[in-house]
């Protein structure tokens, strides 16, 4: 047994070396990114997020930094503000516009989805895009409470199927989902795959996926895992655990704030910064999960809400700076 264990990490080691660069691409990559923060505070009884729409200014101000004179990017941020639902654009060179108000703070995912389109459809199949979403997952589903109606307890959702068929479907690109969210970890495809610890809201060690480590590894030995992710996920908790803010006096969901320290935001002076950090180097989807491990700020809350990502011996590079 300990001799099959060692075949399998052998062929883990090995096969996680292979990154999809998205062959064929003879122009700079574009980036585009939709983030959603909602803090609910508009609601008659939803429950309310106090950092969920700073999380999302900060990561997307974070992001613009990083890639300002660097590769060009289209930003779309969507939360709810006083005046309804608000949908504004950001663009290379710092430009910034509001594209829709819905006053009453209710859309259907159709009407968002063709909001997006004006600047989503531009995508060409090398570029990048990334859908962030800080705000409440739905019961166990994880399906994303993105709106609701002011001052009453009437919402809508985004489901799995809703965010991979009738949205991400419509547009080109390499997609990554970030889901700072309750039970996100549904929106995992093949999540019973990952080799992954999971603990229950007392912190104790429930799974550790033996199984279905196994089960990866020796579709890898058989090669049936020769196609790479159509999307890639990396989500604040597991599809049965709940995700937390506000904890030993961070003011950030702590799923995103360890991204945030791991792309350099300065989180003491609550500010984006342009980073050297990353210079003649790249940043993929791997890059970025085990960054948001390494900065995760409590170990406590850590086996509450543990962050998974899509089980796959493929990566993806995002950034390129080299």
């Amino acid at each position: 047994m300990r001799k099959l264990l060692v075949v399998i990490l052998i062929a883990i080691t090995f096969s996680s070396c292979e990154y999809f660069l998205g062959g064929g691409i003879t122009v700079e990559p574009k980036v585009y990114m939709v983030a959603i923060g909602i803090g609910y505070e508009h609601s008659a009884d939803i429950s309310r997020l106090k950092y969920t729409k700073s999380d999302m200014n900060a990561l997307s101000a974070q992001i613009a930094n990083l890639l300002e004179g660097k590769m060009d990017y289209e930003i779309l941020t969507c939360s709810d503000e006083e005046d309804g639902l608000t949908l504004r654009r950001m663009t290379s060179g710092g430009e910034r516009e509001t594209l829709y108000v819905w006053e009453n703070g209710i859309v259907d995912t159709k009407t968002l989805s063709m909001a997006l389109d004006n600047s989503l459809s531009k995508a060409e199949d090398g570029d990048v895009m990334i859908f962030y979403y800080a705000g409440h997952g739905d019961d166990e589903t994880g399906c994303l409470a993105y709106t609701y109606e002011y001052g009453t307890n009437k919402y809508e959702t985004i489901s799995v199927r809703d965010l991979y068929d009738d949205m991400l479907s419509r547009w080109k690109g390499r997609k990554l989902l970030l889901l700072d969210s309750c039970f996100s970890g549904n929106f995992i495809e093949n999540g019973d795959l990952a080799p992954t610890h999971t603990y229950d809201e007392k912190g104790n060690l429930t799974v550790f996926n033996p199984i279905g480590s196994m089960e990866l590894s020796w579709q890898m030995l058989k090669g049936k895992d020769n196609a790479k992710p159509d999307v890639y996920v990396i989500s604040g908790a597991s599809r049965d655990q709940m995700t937390y803010e506000g904890v030993d006096g961070i003011e950030h969901g702590l799923f995103t704030y360890a991204l945030l320290r791991y792309l350099d935001y300065d989180t003491q002076m609550e500010e984006a910064t342009y980073t050297t950090k990353f210079d003649g180097k790249y940043i993929s989807v791997s890059d970025l999960y085990n960054g948001i491990i390494d900065n995760f700020p409590n170990q406590n809350y850590f086996k509450r809400s543990t962050p998974n990502t899509t089980p796959s011996r493929f990566d993806m590079i995002l950034f390129d700076f080299r």
